[in-house]
């Protein structure tokens, strides 16, 4: 009996060793079918063609997630999925969301799931519209203090451009900063903001409330929340340093990606509510009008479908994707690698009531050195410290030491573009020039020279000749020869003589081919301007009414509005968590109207 029992699990073993991997999922007959997933930021629509009871072709045909991070999970997903003949297939690394969205598309494609819009279950005391960190504020505190409260998300998933954050918040007299030994009191706070920012240079109403009650917030996220803020030490600001500490960060840290600390805790929050009927968020749901009668505002609409609720939260984020938005700054020319969502539509609905953005042509938090390889959307930018680059404005004239250069002469560059000249003899493939940009982790071959090469070869932004006076007359750089033979003279005599830059610096141009990169400045998360608003948060109308009701929440309000002419580190946090926290309030007060 044992040696027949042992005779049948060999078999068995047998059978298993030789079977090839077969799919987790059931494959249905042969045909081509369609499915959808929750990416990053988008709904990811997929084809997926079953031929001969296997998978042979999965094609990606409708997504919106960020150009270049999403770039490698959208390339390699579809045929890591065809050669397994199965969607149990591994993320690829640094775009997991996009991967799991494809991974979930082509899983539902094959079981024939098709996604439903949930209706409305709930009588909403209070509409939040947007999921990002000021959004999920909003909603866990008006949910804490008794609200109803229906959130309206027009991506797929909560968060927004938080998830490539760093942790920073900052305020004032919070209890962190006290256990630190730090002394300091939302009055001083103020009165610094008075001294850097310039006075008149800001929202006074809404930056005296929020030094007034960014303690409060922070406390509430450490106490109630429950946010690990690491070894729960201060910093000064980034940027514009202040004369106190008053910045501390989520997990201690600077690091993309540590506002998920945020996010994490606060989404956890909002799933018991959910569970408790108190919260609910609808997905693919873009809010298009804010509805207003006789200054309050009593619901939205997305699409044609109305929402009522006697207190509106806009939550929109800002609007660093929103290419006519931000070239109120002054830029000609602009790319940007922000979240498709960070579209500035909570702006452009506010100021179709007739608000105003303030401050937008404010450029702090903008850089240079970015790529027009794809229209608006930043795949690539350069390092303008590279060693020896040459920068010159469109007539082939320097136009600063490129060592120093700022993100001040692109505004004043015609069309706000700027050349990179390189020579052969200046690269080094062990060191970078071309990079994918701050929130793209996906590495590149051969430190980027590869994708340098393949630009230069397509000769759109990247020009390769073999001389300056060819390379000069392919881009239209007219002075360029004269200026590269000067800085040449510069370099053989020790001492730049338009600019003051350092012999150790310069690297004569001398060997060919000779490479000119055109760049643009870049956005890569917040921005400075934001709409008006009053000190309780309201939105305030050019002629000086307020719409009750209808709360701002976050970076919409614009770090610029409250700090004036600095930015100060933790400020875009502090603005979704204190912000997102007046609102409920205001939510609880009108309903106890």
């Amino acid at each position: 009996m044992k040696k027949k029992l042992l005779g049948v699990l060999l078999a068995i073993a047998m059978i298993v060793t030789m079977m090839p991997a077969v799919m987790a999922e059931a494959l249905p007959a042969d045909g081509t079918y369609t499915g959808t997933g929750a990416g990053m930021h988008s709904t990811i629509k997929v084809e997926v063609t079953v031929e001969g009871g296997k998978i042979t072709a999965v094609t990606v045909l409708e997504q919106d997630e960020t150009v270049g991070i999403s770039d490698p999970a959208i390339e390699q997903i579809p045929a890591a999925i065809v050669a397994a003949n199965s969607a149990d297939v591994d993320a690829v690394a640094h775009a997991t969301l996009t991967s799991n969205g494809i991974i979930e598309a082509v899983k539902n494609a094959l079981s024939g799931v098709v996604a439903e819009q949930t209706e409305v279950t709930l009588t909403p005391d209070m509409i939040v519209v947007g999921s990002g960190f000021a959004g999920l504020a909003a909603t866990v505190r008006g949910a804490e203090l008794g609200l109803n409260v229906l959130v309206l998300e027009e991506s797929v998933r909560v968060g927004g451009c938080a998830h490539n954050a760093g942790g920073t918040i900052s305020g004032a007299g919070f209890k962190l900063q006290a256990q630190a030994g730090v002394e300091d009191t939302p009055e001083s706070f103020y009165a610094d903001i008075q001294k850097q920012g310039g006075e008149g240079e800001y929202n006074e109403a809404l930056a005296l409330t929020h030094t007034q009650r960014a303690k409060d917030a922070i406390d509430w996220l450490d106490e109630d929340i429950g946010i690990d803020f690491g070894d729960r030490t201060l910093v000064g600001g980034a940027y514009t340093a202040m004369p106190t500490l008053r910045v501390t960060r989520a997990l201690g840290s600077y690091a993309m990606g540590a506002a998920n600390e945020y996010l994490n805790k606060l989404y956890a929050r909002v799933e018991e509510y959910i569970a408790e009927g108190k919260v609910q968020i609808l997905y693919n749901t873009k809010v298009t009008k804010i509805l207003v009668e006789n200054n309050e505002c009593y619901g939205v609409m997305a699409g044609e479908k109305e929402f009522l609720a006697p207190s509106v939260v806009l939550a929109t984020g800002g609007y660093a994707y929103n290419e006519e938005l931000l070239k109120l700054a002054g830029f000609e020319n602009v790319v940007s690698q922000a979240p498709t969502t960070s579209n500035g539509s909570g702006h452009l609905m506010a100021m179709e009531l007739g608000g105003v953005l303030d401050n937008a042509d404010e450029y702090v938090n903008y850089y240079g050195g970015g790529l027009m390889t794809n229209g608006f959307a930043m795949e690539y930018q350069v390092k303008s410290a590279y060693p020896g680059v040459v920068i010159v404005n469109n007539k082939g004239e320097r136009v600063a030491a490129e060592n120093a250069i700022g993100i001040a002469n692109w505004h004043e560059a015609e069309e706000s573009k700027l050349y990179f000249v390189l020579s052969s003899n200046m690269i080094n493939t062990e060191a970078a020039f071309l990079s994918r940009g701050m929130a793209n982790k996906h590495p590149m071959t051969n430190n980027g020279w590869d994708d340098f090469e393949a630009l230069a070869a397509e000769g759109k932004v990247v020009f390769k000749a073999d001389t300056i006076e060819a390379l000069a007359e392919m881009t239209g750089l007219e002075n360029l020869a004269a200026t590269i033979e000067t800085y040449n003279a510069d370099v053989a005599a020790g001492a730049d003589s338009a600019f003051g830059r350092t012999a150790e610096t310069m690297i004569a141009v001398e060997e060919g081919p000779f490479y000119a990169v055109e760049t643009v400045p870049y956005v890569w998360s917040g921005i400075s301007g934001g709409i008006r608003a009053n000190g309780d948060g309201y939105l305030w109308l050019e002629d000086g009414t307020v719409i009750n009701g209808l709360s701002l929440a976050g970076e919409i309000l614009g770090p610029s509005n409250i700090l004036g002419k600095i930015n100060f580190g933790g400020i875009n946090h502090s603005m979704c968590a204190t912000w997102g926290m007046i609102a409920a309030e205001k939510a609880v007060e009108r309903k106890a109207q």
